[in-house]
């Protein structure tokens, strides 16, 4: 993984994968929390201050498929936070989702290579043979964009609006939010399909990991715990190593040990009780991912707390959904039925 464009340390596709479930999963909690304002049921407020007539409010919104109702009527007409908060909401998922893709455009370029792309995710070029275009990551970035940058257009335009009755927030507004809605049914189907179909460049990237020296935290670390000193000299070998065998143009696999034992020597003035064995141990990006194994690292055992935690997370959301669904369904039937009662009533 890399941080500052630079190469920085060791994990898993599924541990980056599952930082990205975990926005998905946040984006999607606000998604369900703009979804409960919008649910609300704005009818019996009439013109301003509802009606002398004796109307059951509660009622209406029931047969409606409402959670409730607007309890203000005055904001039942005048409020626009279920839009701003709605779009806000959108904008927000587009702009997390355009990191991710982002990343996944440049671990496609041929300098990097950390992904494969499937052949149908490719655009080949009709004049250079070797070109493999991601260019569904291009349209994925681009579709995110627009509908995000969308999303904030409707946002802003109910920026210095009265707060009343008007019509910023209705006809032309409602037909700017379709737009990000239909650029989000593209974007978000291929996205999925995107990352269901990559595969990882293991021999590309186990050349990038030896050569960046990606894993020197954990020899830092082995050293602190095999020597017993403090991490500070222990930090300060590694990055000498480091410097030494990158200004070299070694990597791991190619560190000879007696670097390492002049290196531990210089800056403790003794020699290290670790081994070579050891060393290569410590070194190696299997045992680099396997010893983080704390909660929310990329350990096979701490991945799949994760993971078991997200799908737990994802069915709550889905039951709150389900219901929603639920209510709406049984309201078309409730109202279908007393329709019906009425016509039947008058005939």
């Amino acid at each position: 993984l890399y941080t500052h464009g630079q190469p920085a340390q060791v994990s898993v596709l599924g541990h980056y994968l599952g930082a990205a479930i975990e926005f998905v999963l946040r984006d999607m909690t606000r998604l369900m929390a703009a979804l409960e304002d919008v649910n609300k049921c704005p009818m019996g407020a009439a013109a301003i201050t509802t009606s002398g007539f004796d109307l059951n409010r509660d009622r209406v919104a029931a047969l409606l498929g409402f959670s409730g109702i607007v309890e203000n009527s005055y904001g039942a007409i005048a409020n626009v936070d279920y839009i701003t908060g709605s779009y806000s909401a959108i904008r927000l998922g587009c702009i997390h989702l355009g990191r991710l893709v982002q990343d996944l455009v440049t671990w496609t370029g041929f300098e990097v290579s950390q992904i494969d792309v499937a052949d149908g995710f490719v655009q080949i070029s009709s004049i250079m043979p070797q070109k493999r275009n991601p260019v569904p990551l291009e349209h994925l970035r681009l579709k995110l964009s627009l509908a995000g940058g969308g999303a904030d257009q409707i946002v802003q335009t109910m920026h210095n609006t009265p707060f009343a009755d008007m019509n910023d927030s209705e006809r032309e507004t409602q037909a700017a939010g379709f737009e990000v809605f239909d650029r989000l049914d593209h974007a978000l189907p291929l996205l999925a399909s995107f990352v269901e179909a990559m595969k990882t460049n293991q021999p590309s990237i186990n050349l990038r990991i030896q050569k960046s020296m990606a894993t020197i935290t954990e020899l830092a670390d082995t050293i602190v715990r095999t020597e017993e000193i403090a991490f500070r000299p222990a930090h300060h070998v590694a990055s000498k190593l480091a410097r030494a065998a990158l200004s070299n143009g070694m990597g791991f696999d190619e560190l000879p040990w007696d670097l390492f034992e002049q290196t531990f020597e210089e800056v403790t003035g003794r020699k290290p009780v670790m081994d070579k064995a050891l060393l290569t141990r410590a070194t190696s990006p299997q045992n680099f991912v396997a010893v983080r194994e704390m909660a929310g690292g990329p350990g096979p055992g701490a991945l799949r707390r994760s993971l078991d935690s997200y799908a737990d997370k994802l069915a709550g959301l889905k039951a709150c959904m389900h219901d929603i669904q639920k209510r709406i369904t049984q309201a078309d039937e409730a109202r279908a039925h007393v329709v019906s009662g009425l016509i039947a009533g008058e005939t």
